[in-house]
């Protein structure tokens, strides 16, 4: 069984700022109220950074349940309700020949299905 790592076991991670990243993570350094040291500094902006990442996908959950709602609002009642599942995923996820050119999806991940 592989031990969780802590704190005091937790491998170190190299990193040689450039000198403009560095003068950024000093000046941000000096907002904090309490003046972390340059490592913490880092691996606070890491953790920001990492959290941020994940909140423009709930955005894009939201977003696509919002149309899902406003389709299904929409929608033709007379169809079968596989048919109307399969006009909706076809409208929320575009046309595949724009899948290689769409930049607001990343290439490995599969779209978001409901």
């Amino acid at each position: 069984m592989k031990r969780r790592e802590t704190g005091a076991t937790a491998r170190a991670a190299g990193f040689r700022p450039s000198p403009p990243q560095l003068k950024a993570i000093t000046a941000w350094m000096a907002c904090q109220s309490d003046e972390p040291s340059l490592s913490e500094a880092i691996g606070r902006l890491v953790e920001l950074g990492l959290a941020s990442h994940a909140a423009p996908d709930r955005q894009k959950q939201r977003a696509r349940k919002m149309a899902g709602d406003a389709i299904d609002r929409m929608g033709d009642t007379t169809t079968t309700a596989e048919d109307r599942a399969i006009r909706k995923r076809d409208l929320l996820d575009g046309p595949k020949e724009f899948d290689r050119v769409r930049i607001d999806r990343s290439k490995c991940s599969k779209p978001i299905r409901e």
